[in-house]
């Protein structure tokens, strides 16, 4: 066994949990079964009896038996020898490195491994006999594998059904391979130590108690005599990355070559900068990674129409049976030219004991579709307070149900009694990123509500023809953990060259740009809808320096201010139709461009 082959086996075993008892109290913690003619002599003298698997022996000779990740004193010749019931598949000499297992067998570290991924692997407890029909066999190394009365694990008999007093062995042509699950490679094999660092951060063993063999109580603690531990992961599970160190599940795990990971790392975690916050290093690194992460595995099993479109693990149980209504997480065409699991997509893969491996040197997802989405705010969800300008005059704020197809179900409708006061609403905005946006308010034109008269030889008519006029204000969370706001039209300069305006930068707001002022009402301070279309009016290009995803309080928030005078009451009309407000990622790298 090559050294490249060594390191790839001990690394893995650092993520393996030690489920075996200790031999004085195995008989009684675990039954017996035998489905086969039972012989005379135990399996290991069986086994010695046969010079062509002399090599096959003298491995275990010298592996020892591991119990709660301790290695014990009891090797694999012993355990084969007394009366439990076991099976084992033997393989012929020649057909595996005999002295790189016994050698590896003198540390503690390489017998653990020699035990997990060759002993264990040639022995299952109970008695199996070959027979025609696909029998699951549950290996002592936990992996499930197929035998049939040609193969086991796909490799051919030279002889089957061989009894013995404990049990009963087949004699195979060569070794049986031994197969990573998918967790198991990620974090074990050094290839994928770029991802299966941090899954591996997350992984607690827990004692299990039901299993676990125990002797008594001790000054009021619990005394086992074998102890048994599993490990737990919450990145594991239907919810989450999949059950990945499941034997019993499949999952196809696309994961980025070493180079690629550095790359989309450094970019993804700038926009997960977390600010005034308990351990903002943690969740900045397991934001950054589950961004990355989260569309890297797949259940096909799972998939509710495999052949038009695949889901990733975390969404696949969210998609609506109304599928346009999933924007992100879903990829369509899978197996087509260009498809996530086309073979031109991948630069290698791997096969695993519970599914597949396949490598990428190309990044097949943009961050728009993975995390740097847009964050659509409906009016009703995120509106948080609205309040009239004086004390005396009321701001009624009322939510409409709509089938207008411009419409996304419902909308407000913001209506005061005096229109020119500065009465405002606010919406908490979640979800927002370090990133750059284009902040939008989307009004709705005034038929929206098919109630109102809209005749222009009427005083009511021309009055629902006006358009709303409105100043903008965004508060977000500085580098200092501090709120801070910013109006959307104070701080600008006219760009000679295009006549757009933008915000001069200055020391108090240092992350507002492309401020989208009309050069003929740059003076007002304010915003114009149309009023007869649906009119996502543009606030602000704005680069906000912290993140709150995830967090359950939002630290940014927009407010809507009226800016009618008295003077312009026969130009705009106060009431409001309004929908939602949007932040969309900005498309250039750099903001105001």
């Amino acid at each position: 066994m090559n050294n490249k082959i060594k390191l790839a086996l001990i690394a893995a075993a650092t993520a393996t949990a030690c489920l075996t008892g200790c031999q004085d109290d195995w008989d009684d913690h675990y039954g017996q079964k035998a489905d086969a003619p039972m012989g005379t002599a135990s399996l290991y003298d069986v086994l010695r009896s046969r010079p062509e698997l002399s090599d096959f022996c003298d491995v275990l000779d010298k592996t020892k038996v591991f119990s709660n990740c301790r290695q014990t004193d009891v090797t694999y010749a012993t355990l084969l020898g007394n009366d439990q019931f076991f099976t084992v598949w033997a393989p012929v000499n020649g057909t595996f490195n005999r002295d790189s297992l016994i050698q590896m067998c003198q540390t503690t570290t390489g017998d653990s491994l020699v035990e997990l991924h060759f002993v264990k692997n040639h022995v299952a407890r109970f008695a199996h006999s070959v027979k025609a029909d696909d029998e699951a066999i549950y290996m002592f190394n936990g992996k499930t594998i197929t035998q049939n009365a040609a193969s086991f694990n796909g490799i051919g008999f030279v002889e089957t059904n061989v009894a013995a007093r404990n049990g009963v062995m087949h004699i195979l042509k060569q070794q049986s391979p031994y197969y990573h699950n998918i967790y198991e490679a990620l974090v074990g094999l050094p290839e994928y130590d770029h991802i299966g660092r941090f899954l591996r951060s997350y992984q607690v063993d827990k004692l299990d108690e039901a299993a676990s063999l125990a002797k008594g109580v001790v000054d009021g603690k619990t005394v086992y005599i074998d102890s048994v531990f599993y490990s737990t992961n919450p990145l594991l599970g239907t919810y989450s990355f999949g059950v990945l160190d499941g034997e019993d599940s499949t999952y196809w795990a696309l994961i980025p070559e070493k180079e690629l990971w550095d790359s989309l790392y450094a970019e993804a975690e700038t926009y997960f900068n977390y600010v005034g916050v308990d351990k903002p290093d943690s969740l900045h690194e397991l934001y950054s990674h589950y961004a990355l992460m989260q569309d890297l595995f797949y259940n096909p099993k799972a998939q509710r129409n495999p052949s038009r479109y695949f889901a990733s693990t975390p969404w696949v149980y969210s998609v609506y049976e109304t599928e346009e209504l999933f924007l992100h997480h879903v990829y369509y065409n899978v197996f087509d030219e260009g498809g996530l699991f086309h073979p031109d997509t991948w630069s290698g893969s791997q096969q695993c004991s519970n599914g597949w491996i396949y490598k990428l040197d190309k990044w097949p997802f943009t961050k728009e579709h993975l995390y740097f989405y847009p964050l659509i705010n409906d009016i009703e969800g995120c509106l948080t307070t609205y309040e009239e300008g004086v004390k005396t005059k009321k701001l009624t704020a009322e939510t409409v149900a709509t089938n207008d197809p411009r419409v996304t179900y419902n909308y407000m409708t913001f209506t005061p009694q005096t229109q020119t006061d500065p009465y405002f609403f606010e919406c908490e905005i979640g979800g927002v990123k370090s990133g750059t946006y284009d902040v939008y308010v989307i009004f709705l034109p005034r038929d929206v509500n098919p109630t109102l008269p809209f005749d222009e030889s009427t005083t009511a008519g021309k009055r629902n023809l006006r358009p709303a006029k409105f100043k903008a204000e965004i508060t977000y969370q500085g580098l200092d953990g501090k709120s801070h706001t910013v109006d959307c039209k104070t701080h600008y300069k006219i760009d000679p060259e295009s006549d757009a305006y933008y915000v001069k930068g200055s020391s108090s707001d240092p992350y507002l740009f492309d401020c989208n002022v009309n050069p003929t009402n740059a003076n007002t301070r304010a915003f114009i809808n149309d009023p007869l279309s649906v009119d996502s009016v543009k606030l602000c290009t704005m680069t906000f320096p912290t993140c709150s995803y995830a967090l359950s309080q939002p630290t940014t928030r927009v407010k809507i201010i009226n800016a009618i005078t008295n003077q312009e009451t026969n130009k705009y009309w106060g009431v409001w139709f309004v929908d939602r407000i949007v932040f969309k990622p900005h498309t250039d790298t750099e903001a105001g461009n």
